[in-house]
């Protein structure tokens, strides 16, 4: 009785989804809008905020603020759409999500790795792509069951996708592609230094990333294929664009190819910085030890 109780915020959450999953897009969108304002005026945006004021350095106080409260809004949207992605019929997303440059994941014979950064519009993009093509991806389970339950029905009722959990390793992703899958990489995020990761530019600033980009597509041969989603004007649904795939990728030079990475997904963000992901500690590990706590916030939230 007591776990039952202790599950009632979170059941509530889901009803609530649930009720608006039946709302069109724009109107989601005006509510997130609204959502995402509140959460300025909270300390829930002090990573965005701390992210934002690093990476662009160029812009006022003001843009900066405008472009965290335009991040916010975006971001509560996201999560007003789960209801959409978890209930919604396959042609509704079909019909929401639309791609671009299809052509450029066709006919290869090799096997093929998407690029995939972090934007707001992801999930959107995993359930869609879920429905076109067969994939492979490496996650880390939700803390709350009943959110990971119904984030695992949902992908395994819109595609053909095996979610493979981080503690499995990367064996499980390379019998993936041997199987003909498509791969899915998300490599934005800092999982530590001792995470194979090394220190290369984002925004001009030493981040820890990871390099199973380049050293998977080395030992499988793979076609390195970025891919963004996001978000149409008006909010009447997301595109899936796909790009050129990678020539002569990987190099000789690990730290090259990682590089390169970041280079894509930083262009990609100056194109949609409102709608990326800042509230990630991006630069929580720093090259050298005797460097301060990169999110120490010493202002006051305005």
């Amino acid at each position: 009785m007591i776990r039952f109780f202790s599950r009632l915020p979170t059941l509530f959450g889901i009803a609530c989804l649930w009720l608006l999953h039946f709302l069109p897009l724009p109107v989601l969108a005006r509510l997130g809008k609204a959502i995402g304002l509140l959460a300025f005026y909270t300390k829930m945006s002090r990573t965005t905020r701390i992210n934002i004021h690093a990476c662009f350095p160029q812009l006022s106080t003001e843009e900066q603020q405008q472009l965290v409260k335009k991040q916010l809004g975006a971001l509560c949207t996201s999560l007003l759409e789960l209801g959409v992605i978890w209930w919604s019929p396959k042609s509704r997303i079909e019909q929401l999500v639309t791609f671009k440059n299809l052509h450029f994941t066709e006919n290869h014979t090799r096997p093929i790795i998407f690029l995939t950064p972090h934007f707001v519009g992801l999930e959107m993009q995993g359930a869609r792509m879920g429905m076109a093509f067969r994939g492979v991806s490496m996650f880390s389970a939700h803390k709350n069951p009943d959110i990971d339950r119904l984030i695992r029905e949902a992908r395994d009722r819109l595609g053909d996708i095996i979610m493979v959990e981080r503690k499995q390793g990367l064996r499980a992703l390379i019998r993936g592609l041997k199987d003909g899958r498509r791969l899915y990489i998300l490599p934005d995020m800092d999982f530590g230094e001792n995470n194979d990761s090394i220190f290369v530019p984002f925004f001009n600033i030493p981040a820890a990333t990871v390099t199973t980009l380049p050293r998977l597509a080395k030992l499988t041969n793979a076609l390195v294929i970025p891919s963004i989603c996001y978000e149409l004007p008006g909010h009447t649904g997301y595109q899936v664009e796909f790009f050129e795939p990678w020539q002569n990728y990987p190099t000789d030079s690990l730290e090259a190819d990682v590089a390169r990475m970041n280079q894509f997904i930083e262009e990609q963000i100056r194109r949609f910085p409102e709608q990326y992901f800042w509230g990630h500690k991006r630069f929580r590990t720093r090259p050298h030890a005797n460097e301060p706590y990169f999110y120490r916030w010493p202002q006051p939230l305005d």
